[in-house]
């Protein structure tokens, strides 16, 4: 699924679509305009209606001939285009499309709305208010947008020093953490309802565009949507887990360093936006292809960081937690195993048949499960520790670890390693220089 959802994003900010129902997709006529503002297509009719217009026939007025073909654009800055390997009709689609669809405007400013989402929103009504002369022009930002308003500049800045204050220190920072993706899920929710409200203003007398790909069908607008989501979602997780590594990292300052840096590249992209959408769709592209391609390495860290240091807080706030239901474990493998890469969320259980070893398979529900099968012969040991509890066994020749948290107080993991037959000892388990950098791998 999540494969599906990044190749549709490819197609909607990449490829310029097939458009149905006329519209945008034919080509665009020129319109003589009379003093009265009365405008006729340049058909063949109308050039050899003795070579005069609506205008002629009413005065002696010369008539004001007007082109809103955008190849004439491209003309006037390449010179005359052949026709050898140009598709001229083509060009002329993608300039009405991009101006059209403001694709670039939408694009544009998601890097800093995901880094830091209520800074960014302040930001971009900050540039409705004051910014450049394209913004006035702008169905997001224009005077008709709804972030062109003093009282949400005001809301969003003061929502932004509200959930930036406690990131600066330790204590603070979990809580802002703990609400960091319900900010991000606010501001999509904010950006959706500005592009519906707009496009509903803007195309209410003009043909519906679709993008047709292969057996589907949809709007435009529902492709922007779904890009705009994947887009901002990505690169907040990345950030979020470099945020959750600068707050386990013991060094005072750090958190608030971190912070203002953050704010300060949000400024900067959103500042380049103002000067040129193009270039910040350009560099948010670039942001997110990175993130996409660290994003299953940095999920899979987050998650396991996320669930050592959180488990046991959960565990003494709703005691159900802390009750197993099944006779198995949530592990996490230090480094590659079988088909398993480092850090991943797997749950380990006795095989339901006699002498048939154990059993590693993936906890994902929406994906099919992939399986590791120890030797029967196996022997597990459970070595209990201070921040978080780990199973030694050797598979082959390889010497291997699993990590659990502390989920399970003493006396109820005991309870649960009799009746999954692995012994539990309090011994220290000493790892090297090299077994110890496999927690940053």
């Amino acid at each position: 699924m999540k494969r599906i959802l990044c190749l549709l994003f490819f197609f909607v900010a990449l490829a310029p679509p097939s458009y149905q129902h006329g519209g945008m997709a034919q080509d665009a006529e020129t319109l003589h305009v009379d003093s009265s503002g009365t405008t006729l297509p340049d058909s063949d009719d109308n050039r050899n209606s003795k070579g005069k217009t609506l205008a002629d026939d009413s005065s002696n007025t010369a008539d004001t001939e007007t082109k809103t073909d955008p190849q004439t654009l491209i003309e006037n800055l390449l010179g005359p285009l052949d026709t050898e390997g140009v598709d001229t009709e083509a060009i002329a689609t993608t300039s009405t499309w991009i101006q059209t669809t403001g694709i670039n405007e939408l694009l544009g400013p998601l890097t800093p709305l995901a880094l830091s989402p209520f800074f960014g929103v302040t930001c971009l009504s900050a540039i409705s208010l004051w910014g450049p002369d394209w913004a006035s022009s702008s169905p997001m930002l224009g005077s008709n947008g709804a972030l062109r308003s003093e009282t949400i500049f005001i809301t969003f800045l003061a929502l932004t020093i509200i959930s930036s204050v406690p990131r600066f220190t330790k204590v603070s920072k979990p809580f802002a953490q703990a609400v960091d993706r319900l900010e991000a899920y606010a501001v999509i929710i904010i950006l959706l309802v500005i592009k519906i409200s707009t496009s509903v203003e803007t195309t209410a007398n003009e043909p519906l565009a679709m993008v047709q790909m292969g057996v589907f069908t949809a709007g435009l607008d529902t492709f922007l949507a779904i890009a705009m989501i994947i887009n901002v979602l990505v690169i907040n997780s990345v950030k979020f887990f470099f945020e959750f590594l600068a707050w386990l990292t013991p060094v005072p300052f750090l958190d608030a360093v971190f912070e203002v840096c953050n704010k300060t590249l949000c400024l900067g992209l959103m500042a380049i936006y103002a000067f040129s959408p193009t270039l910040a769709t350009m560099i948010n592209l670039a942001f997110f292809l990175v993130a996409l391609i660290l994003l299953r390495w940095i999920y899979r860290r987050t998650l396991f960081y996320r669930t050592m240091v959180l488990d046991p807080l959960f565990s003494q706030i709703w005691p159900p937690h802390a009750k197993p239901r099944n006779n198995e474990l949530i592990v996490f493998n230090r480094a590659e195993l079988g088909k398993f890469a480092a850090k991943s969320r797997i749950r380990l259980r006795r095989s339901e048949e006699k002498n048939a070893g154990w059993i590693l398979q993936e906890t994902h529900w929406w994906l099919p499960q992939r399986e590791h099968i120890l030797a029967p012969d196996t022997k597990l040991k459970i070595h209990l520790g201070w921040i978080m509890n780990s199973i030694q066994f050797t598979s082959g020749e390889k010497k291997c670890s699993l990590t659990f948290s502390r989920r399970y107080n003493e006396a109820t993991l005991r309870t649960l390693a009799d009746r999954m037959g692995i012994p539990l000892t309090t011994d220290v388990v000493e790892h090297d220089a090299g077994e110890r950098a496999l927690e940053f791998s």
